[in-house]
């Protein structure tokens, strides 16, 4: 038989510390905790829950407290969500839903959660700032002989002159002659749907060239206003010869600044 001095002795006591620890851990001494019964105070609840007596629960779950706590963001009428989710998928930004509808950034973050509509990446929601009513082109499905042959030689035409680079966003075509460049103007406007007013003009000459007659003989070819050609770059003259019967009025470059409409172009190309 042990002696009462073991039973005292400090090894024995911490060894029966450890192990009460352990059983509280495991939960086998859980009943001789005090517990007692308590009411939701969600008014739209009133379920009755159990909690330790030290357990400063006041409501059931999460859900119910965040109703009473934050009720505004809770309690967002299905009618609301309805038209934030509307909204953002007709291209509006979470800030601007915000401050259109007067509910916090948080809120509006949280019901498109709650919805599962996916975020716009900072690329897509980009083109939409710039594209607010859709895309600003519509390719012609049902084609005429002519307009395939149309589109042929458009795509023939920037498959060799036009910028293919993934770098930028503009479907650009330069040449020194207006009738490709017509021609190319066309393909974008009949079988692209490009409105007239989205494009741009850009002009590169050599200084051995005249300017004044360089811009006359583009806009006439061209059917467009002085004002409608922007940037005109003047560059020295290439070797010792000179340029101006091969390249008087310089090269131009007409450009549409679109991201899908560029890709829309390369992915035909791919595939022809």
């Amino acid at each position: 038989m042990k002696s009462l001095s073991f039973y005292n002795s400090l090894i024995y006591k911490e060894r029966q510390a450890e192990i009460a620890r352990k059983n509280w851990r495991k939960g086998i001494y859980e009943f001789l905790r005090k517990r007692e019964e308590r009411k939701c105070l969600n008014s739209k609840c009133g379920k009755w829950f159990e909690v330790q007596m030290a357990d400063p629960k006041k409501f059931c779950s999460r859900k119910c407290a965040a109703q009473v706590n934050n009720p505004k963001r809770s309690n967002i009428p299905p009618e609301v969500k309805k038209e934030i989710a509307r909204l953002y998928q007709k291209g509006l930004s979470m800030k601007e839903i915000s401050d259109k509808m007067g509910w916090s950034l948080h809120q509006v973050i949280h019901c498109l959660d709650k919805c599962n509509i996916p975020r716009r990446s900072p690329s897509e929601a980009t083109y939409l700032k710039w594209n607010p009513n859709g895309d600003p082109f519509k390719i012609k499905q049902n084609l005429t002989n002519d307009e395939i042959l149309l589109k042929g030689l458009g795509l023939g035409l920037y498959w060799g002159e036009g910028d293919k680079s993934s770098n930028n966003t503009s479907v650009r075509v330069s040449n020194t002659d207006p009738s490709l460049i017509k021609k190319f103007k066309k393909f974008l406007v009949k079988i692209y749907g490009v409105k007239k007013e989205k494009f741009g003009y850009s002009l590169v000459i050599f200084n051995d060239s005249d300017k004044k007659e360089a811009m006359k003989f583009w806009t006439k070819h061209l059917k467009i206003k002085n004002s409608q050609l922007g940037k005109i770059i003047s560059i020295p003259p290439q070797g010792k010869g000179t340029y101006k019967k091969k390249n008087q009025f310089g090269v131009l470059t007409i450009t549409v600044t679109n991201k899908k409409l560029k890709e829309k172009i390369l992915e035909t190309l791919k595939e022809v």
